[in-house]
């Protein structure tokens, strides 16, 4: 394998020329720099990163934590995370905290040992324990809004209110028994948690409301069909839905269609997220721009990254600074099952 010397002898540089032009310094002329290039196609050079990653501080990687990267929204964040990171110039790591050998430790050892140079959460770590201040005094962005109020840096999307405003338009369009689906374990994921009290909150509103709150073992179209004929069944009076996702309101659609079910005269139905499915379907349902959320999360990352630079070579920065709160903006969509 080749390496600075190789590159040194091939071009008649010093190898203080060499080391310079790679690690970013300025004052390389364009000869110099054309002749390093060429040597490094022509030899094959790959620079050694755990190298660089000592003289530099940091090691090109950053880590993101989800719930479950299968799920529409989280893999929409990864998406739009992996894009940006690409862009820095990042290798992005993926934890998802849904299996059962998943611990905190995992991800949040690599911070203590800075193993990474920074770090996205977009669910909440439980116990965070003996690691709550070091993530404080770490490069951390959020993506929670559970974690919104917590000493950190973060950015999310506002569960609470969104929900309240989805059923307000499904009031205003003459709902008045509305069936709330949310996580049978709520306690455990926060956007779901979020939800039910705004579920709570709004029924106190309006004397002639009702609220039904149902569980949806997963977000998908299948649960949303079956539910469709657990609420015919069980909750005949149900005149509106909020699904909370795109997938079980087009199960939730699909099957009204099938059973000659009226929507939006008989059944209102109103999803969240604002999938492509939503689209070709028509669902009135809940935009975030979940990509954009996961790229703008690396931008503040990089920006923090870039922040301690400044400040010296590798010296956790957070306390200096109070933490940024980003609230991104959603849309209601409304469209033909309301």
């Amino acid at each position: 394998m080749s390496n600075i010397k190789d590159l040194a002898r091939s071009t008649g540089l010093s190898t203080a020329t060499v080391s310079r032009y790679l690690n970013g310094h300025p004052y390389v002329s364009k000869e110099a720099q054309y002749a390093i290039e060429l040597a490094i196609r022509e030899l094959g050079y790959s620079p050694n990163a755990a190298a660089r990653s000592l003289r530099s501080g940091k090691t090109g990687r950053i880590a993101i934590v989800v719930l479950d990267a299968s799920h529409p929204f989280y893999s929409a964040l990864v998406a739009g995370a992996a894009g940006a990171a690409v862009e820095y110039g990042y290798d992005l790591l993926v934890q998802q905290t849904c299996t059962k050998h998943w611990s905190p430790d995992r991800v949040l050892q690599p911070v203590v040992t800075r193993a990474i140079d920074a770090l996205i959460v977009a669910t909440e770590l439980e116990p965070w324990g003996e690691y709550a201040a070091e993530l404080e005094r770490f490069r951390v962005v959020t993506c929670d809004q559970a974690l919104s109020q917590a000493g950190l840096h973060g950015l999310y999307i506002d569960h609470y209110q969104s929900t309240l405003d989805g059923l307000e338009h499904l009031y205003e369009r003459g709902a008045r028994v509305i069936a709330c689906l949310h996580d049978p374990d709520h306690d455990r994921c926060s956007s779901s948690r979020i939800r039910v009290s705004a579920y709570e909150q709004f029924a106190s509103r309006y004397s002639e409301m009702r609220i039904v709150q149902l569980e949806a073992e997963d977000d998908t179209v299948e649960t949303g069909a079956s539910l469709l004929q657990r609420i015919g069944s069980e909750f005949p009076e149900v005149d509106g839905v909020f699904s909370g996702s795109d997938d079980l309101a087009a199960g939730l659609l699909l099957a009204a269609r099938e059973a000659g079910l009226d929507v939006p005269g008989r059944l209102r139905i109103l999803g969240f997220d604002d999938q492509p499915l939503a689209r070709v379907l028509g669902l009135s349902t809940i935009r975030q721009p979940v990509r954009k959320m996961g790229a703008r999360a690396v931008h503040e990352v990089h920006r923090l990254i870039q922040r301690n630079a400044s400040c010296g070579r590798g010296r956790p920065n957070g306390r200096r600074h109070a933490p940024d709160k980003i609230r991104v903006p959603y849309r209601l969509m409304i469209r033909s099952t309301t």
